[in-house]
């Protein structure tokens, strides 16, 4: 196989990794209505499932980067393909709150390093001209994600039970396990990984020049204002559907499927204009962040079916078109032998707002019954995360990050 080919291979595994990191995480939303009401969950206990999942994502954001930087990406994601695979099947023989509580928390963490891992494979193997689409198709697997969710689980939770819909989204991670043994290799020599990786103080002593990274910094809490909408619009979407304008599940998850298609084709769009336009990324995202706040109150207001379909396609746009940039952004302000460390520090930050959105969100509608305050209170995320961006300066000074990265620090 030659090198393009590899190239192509590895970027399906972790095309894969990342998707089936999607589907064990949003597996559950498109459930609340039937499982919290055989489990007696409240509002707030079925949101926090979304949140026991984020626990474990957001506390192997940091370590899984630097096992990346230190040991690989191989096998990180072989290692994350098994857990995820393992703890998201396991749902699926849970009878009460807490086992169901747990076995969340550890899906998360079998998840938590597949980011920064999947990130570090696309610098490994792409060169900077063309890293931008790759990133923008990457990038397609949490749309795609949020489709294939809604397309297969509540036909299959309505045919044989929520159990089982957790039992199909535990064995695909296994099937990319067998795929990525086969196919995924380092580009870097190992030799050549373990000298650039950090020792433990060295990595430390980065973790610390992280902080006083700015634009760093700025762009982590932008980002955890767009992902506090974009996840948690992912969590309650469906129920709003299913209970407040009461829509059969199915049908709610066909409108859902939507909103992450149309997400799936504007990715790879922005990645290709990110390569190709000479137009500052300050600039891009605080448009498109300004642009999903409205999208969200216009879904959340919006009782015609007819008019959701559409308001679904805009949202699923809004929702996710920030994301390639974002992220090829933070992989370019940092030396190529911490993009993993640096993925995984400011991923933490953002899957923060990841954590926290589904039980606020959840207590919101607990205290008002209103899914209209609900879809308010997720709208102020990404209006705030715009006017963040804007104090990104577009040029860095060198004392910052790297010398030889003072340059592309401003991209």
């Amino acid at each position: 196989m030659n090198e393009r080919r590899w190239r192509m291979g590895v970027l399906v595994i972790v095309w894969m990794a990342f998707l089936f990191s999607f589907v064990d995480r949003l597996s559950w939303p498109p459930i609340i209505p039937l499982a919290s009401k055989e489990l007696g969950l409240s509002k707030a206990e079925a949101g926090s499932y979304m949140t026991a999942f984020y626990i474990g994502y957001v506390i192997t954001q940091l370590p899984g980067g630097l096992l990346t930087d230190r040991f690989g990406y191989r096998k990180v994601l072989l290692s994350s393909f098994f857990v995820m695979g393992v703890f998201t099947a396991s749902m699926g023989l849970i009878h009460d709150f807490a086992a169901g509580f747990a076995l969340r928390v550890l899906a998360g963490l079998g998840s938590g390093a597949v980011f920064s891992a999947c990130v570090r494979a696309i610098f490994d193997w792409f060169p900077a001209k063309g890293r931008g689409t790759a990133m923008g198709f990457f990038m397609t697997a949490s749309s795609l994600g949020v489709s294939v969710v809604n397309m297969f689980v509540p036909a299959v939770a309505n045919a044989y039970g929520w159990q089982t819909s957790f039992l199909v989204a535990g064995l695909l991670p296994l099937f990319g396990l067998a795929a990525g043994y086969v196919i995924l290799r380092e580009n870097t020599p190992a030799a050549a990984r373990r000298a650039q990786a950090p020792s433990s103080s060295d990595f430390w002593k980065n973790v610390g020049r992280l902080f006083q990274n700015r634009n760093l910094m700025i762009t982590g809490f932008s980002g955890f204002c767009a992902m506090w909408a974009t996840w948690g619009t992912a969590t309650w979407a469906n129920t709003y559907l299913n209970k407040g304008l009461n829509l059969s599940l199915v049908e709610a998850g066909v409108i859902m499927s939507l909103y992450g298609m149309t997400a799936l084709l504007c990715k790879p769009v922005i990645g290709i204009l990110a390569d190709v336009l000479k137009v500052q990324r300050r600039t891009l995202l605080f448009i498109v962040l300004a642009l999903f706040g409205p999208a969200l109150l216009w879904f959340g207001t919006t009782t015609s079916v007819a008019m959701l379909y559409a308001a679904a396609a805009v949202l699923g746009v809004a929702a996710f078109v920030y994301s390639p940039i974002m992220n090829t952004f933070i992989g370019e302000l940092v030396p190529p032998e911490m993009v993993g460390t640096a993925t995984g520090f400011v991923n933490t930050i953002w899957q923060l707002g990841s954590l926290i959105s589904p039980l606020a969100v959840g207590a919101v509608l607990d205290a008002t019954n209103s899914y209209v305050f609900a879809f308010l209170a997720l709208a102020v995320g990404p209006m705030l995360g715009a006017i963040i961006i804007l104090f990104v300066k577009e040029r860095q000074p060198s004392a910052e990050v790297a010398p030889d990265q003072a340059e592309r620090a401003g991209a």
